[in-house]
């Protein structure tokens, strides 16, 4: 046999090894890799270390993370959590440390975030029907990163207004759900994922309520309950279909899925020891009788011309009297930050109620 013809059968030999093994680790890899079974979003609130999932009521301001975790089953049928997170709880359950996992495979995962929102902020119904055909959606955060850990975000889809203007240097507040899909990845499969991981999506609301991710930030003192409900979808029944839906939307009120004016108005009441009809009103003019502190008006006070009503928040003006530059919660056609003067337009009076009963007022 020539010298030529011999090297080529080595060389042949060579490569076809090197093919028969890098197959063999493919399928190899393939076949013992931890299956993924279930993915969810834990929350880790103020550097703390520990990621949980469920629902978490922070103070305005607080930061918080969230976390991808998916969830495998090993070759020998170990449970395993792929996570960045330092720690983790899983429905109240510690997970032991030593089967969590920083994802270290060939395949590629890539991580998209959603909120899990109404269909729409605002929604007025004058039928039953109309309420059974309102849904919660999954929306992707396109401008969110796509990795396992990231800031937490409570902006609502589509918002603007909530960035500049009036409310500059609020901290953010109201309630934000979320979810997280899971996609993985090989090298024969760049368009369409070998398989999709979820969390409990819109789907699952209203049953599974408190198991979704969900963060509620509150202001303090007695501007906690009215400034939860922002980021909430409204909806306002006609008075002649309370009697029909409003055990439902009650319930979902009493969730954190919705809120109505009025429910609203009546929990606000209720948690300052009051009624609507005991509420003792007098008339100022913005700008020239109220002065804000301990003799005047305080956040968590009413104001109201008419039946329009809103909480006032906070202090904009050097003087330190209600004007109209000075800030409120507006639940009008859904929650908004709004300065008194865009609420109550025009000249006359408006009526001022305190309710500091039961609360600690937090002045702006």
């Amino acid at each position: 046999m020539s010298t030529e013809k011999k090297i080529f059968l080595v060389v042949l030999g060579v490569v076809t090894l090197l093919v028969i093994v890098l197959f063999s680790s493919e399928v190899v890899e393939k076949e013992i890799a931890p299956k993924p079974r279930a993915a969810w979003v834990a929350i880790e609130v103020d550097g703390s270390g520990t990621a949980r999932t469920g629902t978490f009521e922070i103070d305005s301001g607080t930061p918080f993370r969230l976390h991808a975790v998916l969830e495998a089953e090993t070759f020998s049928g170990e449970t395993i959590y792929y996570t960045e997170a330092e720690r983790l709880e899983i429905d109240g359950k510690e997970i032991p440390s030593q089967t969590l996992r920083v994802w270290n495979r060939s395949a590629e995962p890539r991580i998209l975030w959603f909120t899990v929102e109404g269909f729409k902020p605002f929604l007025e119904i004058a039928s039953a029907s109309e309420l059974a055909e309102f849904r919660f959606e999954e929306y992707f955060r396109a401008d969110w990163p796509r990795t396992w850990s990231i800031p937490g975000d409570l902006r609502p889809r589509g918002e603007r207004d909530l960035d500049s203007g009036p409310i500059e240097g609020l901290s953010r507040f109201g309630t934000q759900r979320y979810h997280v899909r899971i996609e993985i990845f090989g090298p024969k499969s760049e368009i369409t994922p070998l398989m999709r991981l979820q969390s409990l999506r819109a789907v699952d609301l209203p049953e599974r309520a408190e198991e979704i991710a969900t963060v509620q930030a509150t202001l303090a003192g007695s501007l906690s309950l009215p400034s939860k409900v922002y980021g909430l979808p409204q909806i306002e029944p006609a008075p002649e279909l309370l009697a029909i839906v409003g055990e439902q939307l009650t319930d979902w009120y009493r969730d954190g899925l919705s809120f109505s004016r009025l429910m609203v108005l009546r929990e606000i009441l209720d948690r300052s020891g009051t009624s609507y009809g005991d509420l003792e009103w007098t008339a100022v003019e913005l700008g020239v009788d109220q002065v804000w502190g301990k003799e005047g008006v305080t956040a968590g006070d009413l104001l109201r011309v008419g039946n329009r009503w809103v909480v006032v928040l906070q202090d904009r003006a050097l003087q330190g009297t209600l004007d109209r530059e000075d800030l409120c919660l507006d639940f009008d056609k859904g929650a908004r930050v709004r300065q008194v003067g865009d609420v109550f337009t025009g000249e006359g009076l408006v009526e001022w109620a305190e309710l500091r009963s039961g609360h600690e007022a937090t002045d702006g």
